[in-house]
């Protein structure tokens, strides 16, 4: 059997633990993001009420009390939780004046456990290991904070030094903390240089169903100073102990020179007296008149001392000192009283709220809403770059060897009406250079090398400027020369793709020198008729015995040739023979000139221009692949993130439900039916349905694409924070 807060406690443990599973998983995956910094704050809130709703499900669930002690440095606070615990705790004052919380509660062995922000957990058995490690950690954090200061900046630990120290949990053999089931917080030192671990504790303990010992000396007690800060966190605890720590050891100097009892040994009641008539401020009074606050003057290290020698005092308390026993007494009455059991169970309803408002607004945070924004711009740059990709798969598949095939054909025709000109202009260049070879002396060597083959050579100079400029006027207007369809012209501007330099390039890679072929001698004195004289008859010469002596030698027939020689020996035949075979020497030169320049320039050119369409779409192409793989792989890391996100909203509304549910029906429970057995199901657990797990959305990983496949559609996060998958995605990829 149970009783009526045990069942609100396991009640209340089912409706608020599911939900620190995602906010751990949340705050890892946007740590493990590639770009943390975007979502910084975000993360550093979640991890923060995960640990505080850790610490409120743990005090819930094993019905803790948490009593807190705080006050100036030096005040006595770790004298006074030896003096609680019954144990002597070294283990906390022996730390460091650290900027965090420790915890200090009853285990059957000695253990510590150090807890940062970034959620990291060591495990410590040795207490002078713990020394050193929070020593060296102190330093850490001290460095840390000065950079922030020289930066202008408000120290955050969650955000200047996720490796900082959050709490230390000291679990020692405590059988005076074991049987009051209390837990002692050691908070950090008003006052201090690194004031953020005041600020944190105010936070984490607002609504926290706590009661608190504020402890002051005596000789503090009338500075003003001291209770500014304490009079803010008087509205955190339903119930607060003063304790003033005397020292009875003290002396006076009386009027004749001996020393004699102080003040506060004496009658230290005197001195709350004074205080509470001249020196206590409004809001203390306010929460003495309601109960709330209580003083005890006490000597802490008496009691101490007393408590862990295990003896019985032999001194009676002075006149107006309450002794410790009384000081325990009434704190272990509030702790088992049903004001305090009532204020457990409403503070930690109010304390629920609180964190899960807290959530609701990280949730709305603006890295959350920039985090969005960001996933909507790469989904739109994903399908921007799938777009163009598509384009330049198709201008891979496209057949350029087609369309400059084309150009060839488009030019063809105006290349063979200017070879035509060109060609007839020079056949009545060469024959009116015959004509005045005949009526001159010159040497047949003269008519071949400076008369025929130069003019051959301009005829080849003329016609490889032409197609040269011819080409190069189809190229300039920026197509290369091509006229391609409107479909491929789109898809060259959507792959990025520029083809006024691919004909730029091409034109620029051909090699001129080979338009210029070496011209062979058109005609020889072999092909030439002479008539032989008598002399040549009597003397039995040969034809070329004639010529020779006519031309000269064979290979360079420099002989100067009379015109009167000419008419003699060659005559009309000769002349008629050379034109002839002029005539052959022309046909075969203009056609393998045509079509050598030809190939050359127009071939050379859609080879080079081919090849570099090839290889600029295909490199596009793998290019606008690699930047797809990126904004797929970007667009799922941040649509995981806000899956994550999503989910931890659904869950936290949930979770809302039910503690308003849990709320609604322990509200009519009276204080005295809390501690009363109850039957088994009186007051049945809220029914709230897990959210989804987090680990599916987590794990995904696009599989990859090939090269001319599409890409699956992703999952689209809708206003609320809804996932929606698409229809044409298989289940199996996003969920299981």
């Amino acid at each position: 059997m149970r009783t009526l807060l045990g069942q609100f406690c396991e009640a209340f443990d089912k409706v608020v633990r599911p939900l620190l599973e995602p906010l751990t998983s949340g705050s890892d995956a946007l740590g493990t993001s590639k770009d943390p910094a975007r979502t910084r704050t975000v993360r550093a809130e979640l991890m923060d009420l995960k640990h505080q709703l850790e610490g409120l499900t743990e005090k819930v669930a094993e019905q803790q009390a948490y009593v807190l002690l705080f006050g100036p440095l030096k005040s006595g606070k770790s004298t006074l939780m030896n003096a609680l615990a019954g144990a002597y705790v070294s283990e906390v004052s022996s730390l460091p004046a650290y900027p965090c919380m420790v915890y200090l509660s009853h285990a059957e062995e000695r253990v510590f456990y150090v807890t940062r922000y970034d959620g990291r957990t060591e495990r410590f058995t040795d207490p002078s290991a713990l020394y050193v490690h929070v020593s060296r950690a102190h330093g850490e954090l001290a460095e840390r904070i000065r950079s922030a200061e020289e930066k202008g900046e408000s120290f955050d630990p969650a955000l200047h030094f996720p490796e900082a120290i959050r709490k230390v949990d000291v679990r020692i053999p405590a059988g005076e903390l074991e049987e009051s089931g209390a837990v002692l917080v050691d908070t950090p030192g008003l006052y201090s240089r690194m004031k953020f671990g005041y600020d944190r504790m105010t936070r984490e303990f607002r609504n926290a169903a706590s009661c608190a010992i504020f402890i002051v000396k005596s000789d503090n007690l009338f500075l003003e100073q001291v209770f500014a800060e304490f009079e803010d966190l008087l509205d955190l605890f339903s119930r607060i102990f003063l304790v003033v720590n005397l020292d009875t050891s003290k002396r006076d100097l009386s009027p004749d020179g001996t020393l004699v009892p102080s003040l506060e040994q004496e009658d230290p009641l005197r001195i709350i007296d004074a205080f509470e008539n001249l020196a206590m401020s409004a809001p203390l009074k306010e929460a003495a008149e309601q109960g709330r606050l209580r003083i005890y003057p006490v000597d802490i290290l008496r009691a101490a001392s007393h408590r862990l020698g295990g003896a019985a005092s032999d001194e009676k308390p002075a006149h107006g000192q309450a002794n410790f026993e009384a000081f325990l007494r009434d704190l272990t009455e509030y702790l088992n009283s049903t004001d305090y059991l009532v204020a457990f169970l409403g503070d930690s309803l109010r304390r629920a709220h609180t964190l899960l408002g807290d959530l609701s607004r990280v949730l709305d945070h603006s890295e959350v809403e920039q985090l969005r924004g960001r996933a909507d711009e790469l989904d739109a740059k994903r399908q921007d770059v799938q777009r163009r990709r598509g384009a330049a798969q198709r201008l891979v598949a496209y057949d350029w060897r087609a369309s400059f095939a084309e150009l060839d054909e488009k030019l063809a025709p105006s290349i063979r009406d200017k070879a035509r000109a060109v060609s007839s202009q020079t056949e009545r260049d060469l024959d009116q250079v015959l004509e005045r070879w005949f009526g001159s002396d010159a040497s047949f060597e003269t008519l071949v090398e400076d008369d025929l083959v130069p003019r051959l050579a301009r005829y080849q100079e003329d016609l490889a400027s032409f197609v040269e400029a011819t080409l190069e006027e189809e190229v300039r207007p920026g197509t290369a020369g091509l006229l391609l369809p409107t479909d491929v012209s789109a898809d060259l501007y959507s792959a990025g793709l520029d083809m006024s330099k691919v004909g730029e390039h091409s034109l620029s890679s051909l090699d001129r020198g080979g338009l210029h072929s070496k011209i062979q001698r058109p005609l020889s004195i072999e092909q030439v008729p002479v008539r032989r004289t008598l002399v040549d008859w009597l003397f039995f010469r040969s034809l070329d015995k004639v010529r020779r002596n006519l031309f000269g030698d064979a290979m360079t027939p420099s002989a100067r040739v009379s015109v009167e020689q000419k008419h003699a020996r060659l005559g009309t035949e000769a002349k008629e023979a050379m034109r002839r075979e002029l005539d052959l020497f022309k046909g075969r030169f203009f056609h393998s000139t045509v079509q050598r320049v030809h190939q050359h320039l127009i071939g050379r050119y859609a080879d080079a221009a081919v090849d570099r369409m090839r290889r600029l779409v295909t490199e596009r192409e793998s290019i606008l692949g690699d930047e797809l793989d990126r904004a797929v792989a970007s667009l799922m890391e941040h649509r995981r993130l806000l899956a994550h996100l999503s989910s931890l909203r659904t869950l936290a509304a949930r979770t809302q439900a039910g503690v308003d549910e849990l709320q609604e029906r322990y509200a009519r429970t009276k204080p005295d039916e809390l501690i009363e057995l109850a039957p088994e199901g009186t007051i049945p657990t809220p029914m709230i349905r897990p959210a989804p797990p987090l680990g599916d959305l987590r794990d995904v990983e696009l599989a990859p694409v090939a090269r001319g496949e599409e890409r699956p559609t992703l999952p689209e996060i809708r206003d609320g924070g809804s996932v929606v998958y698409p229809g044409n995605v298989h289940d199996e990829a996003f969920a299981e």
